[in-house]
């Protein structure tokens, strides 16, 4: 469990709750009624689970999907990636939140089945794609930082569904390759058009229409 000793009552809740439900989601599924066996199995009174979880199932999920980012950048942060390129950055920031992520996997296959994780989801994969950004030592602002959180987010999402329907890691890994070398190349692109454009006559010089 991650608690932190100066956390409120709600989160010390949270997290009890959700450790109690990541061990049986497996079998209930992420619904109410095994959210009641787990609160039963945290000891938590049904006045503690609604001040955790005032949303249900949907706060449940968030605090997991948020828990797993936390744990990616600290695995980032422990280990040396200072000396690597950028493609080698991202590759073992996904690969940490999916080692995160992997001690659940069952729970988290039931989890991409379940309606409320179509909200939760894309927040767990924005503060999982920040977390790692931010455990690597992104500088980046404004638009920068935005586009490299949505195209790590795409990386993590369909990288996700592919570890969710096998359990080969080697082909885990050799999916996540593939999809990094696609986005290096469509950056690599993007800058080639830029550069192009940027080189490109103004159009109302062209025509006269500047003095």
């Amino acid at each position: 469990m991650t608690e932190a000793p100066e956390t409120a009552p709600s989160d010390q809740f949270r997290e009890r709750l959700l450790d109690a439900m990541l061990e049986l989601a497996p079998e209930t599924g992420w619904t109410m009624a095994g959210m009641d066996r787990a609160a039963r199995a945290a000891g938590l009174t049904e006045g503690q689970v609604l001040l955790a979880t005032p949303h249900g199932v949907t706060d449940l999920l968030e605090a997991f999907g948020a828990r797993a980012a936390r744990a990616a950048g600290e695995r980032l942060k422990a280990a040396d990636v200072a000396g690597m390129k950028v493609r080698a950055k991202v590759r073992a920031g996904v690969k940490a939140w999916l080692g995160a992520l992997d001690p659940h996997k069952a729970a988290v296959k039931r989890a991409a089945g379940t309606p409320a994780n179509l909200l939760t989801g894309p927040k767990g994969l924005w503060a999982a794609a920040d977390a790692i950004w931010s455990a690597l030592g992104d500088k980046s602002t404004d638009f920068n930082w935005y586009t490299k959180r949505t195209i790590l987010s795409g990386l993590l999402g369909s990288t996700l569904a592919a570890w969710i329907g096998s359990d080969d890691e080697a082909e885990v890994d050799d999916f996540l390759d593939r999809r990094i070398e696609n986005v290096m190349q469509f950056e690599k692109l993007k800058g080639q058009v830029k550069d192009a454009f940027a080189k490109m006559p103004d159009p109302m010089d062209l025509f006269g229409q500047r003095k």
